[in-house]
């Protein structure tokens, strides 16, 4: 057997360990309150979604490890500029400060429920849900929320915004950081076999 074939072998062995599906969840509102025009997506691993329930703390720079389960999250609203943004890949907020505080349930019929507040440091918004329906409760930025529906007054409540969060298709496979360190070991391990094959 030629060593390029050992090497496809090696590949195909390790390629059900190389990736993950992952799950998004959707916001869709189903009032008109502000703050209005928001958009919401977050994308969990199979894993955590079969599991029925994800809880998270996380604050940025506390030096405690990325929780698994929550890949990716963005918020935005109507003229926002920048989105919020944060992911395990980017080891948090893209802003590189803030706080994450989830807890959530994954409901069989394809919802979230439970309570959720996102402060990228800029931009925060809570959502709070009774059954499949979440209320936006506060929402606030250094920018203006005009476009949301929010004037920039000190103390301004910008709430009352109800929606529902909703499964979508899943999305293209992601690698996990230990699949990939064992792909990357088991090529060291092929490069060194071959040097020594070739001595």
């Amino acid at each position: 057997m030629k060593r390029s074939s050992y090497l496809a072998a090696i590949c195909l062995a390790l390629s059900p360990l190389f990736s993950q599906a992952s799950v998004i969840y959707q916001w869709e509102a189903t009032n008109g309150e502000t703050p209005r025009g928001i958009t919401l997506e977050l994308e969990f691993d199979e894993q955590t979604v079969a599991g029925g329930e994800f809880d998270l703390f996380f604050e940025q720079g506390d030096g405690a490890p990325l929780a698994q389960g929550l890949l990716a999250l963005r918020y935005t609203f109507p003229n926002m500029g920048e989105a919020m943004r944060w992911s395990v890949l980017g080891n948090g907020f893209a802003s590189e400060l803030g706080r994450l505080d989830m807890q959530l349930r994954f409901g069989d019929n394809g919802f979230l429920s439970g309570s959720m507040y996102l402060n990228d440091g800029y931009h925060h918004i809570e959502l709070v849900s009774s059954g499949r329906i979440f209320t936006v409760v506060d929402a606030n930025s250094d920018a203006e929320m005009v476009g949301a529906g929010c004037p920039w007054v000190v103390d301004y409540d910008c709430s009352g915004a109800t929606g529902v969060i909703e499964r979508i298709d899943n999305v293209a496979e992601v690698p996990e950081p230990g699949s990939l360190a064992l792909f990357g070991a088991g090529l060291l391990a092929v490069a060194r076999w071959r040097r020594k094959a070739l001595r």
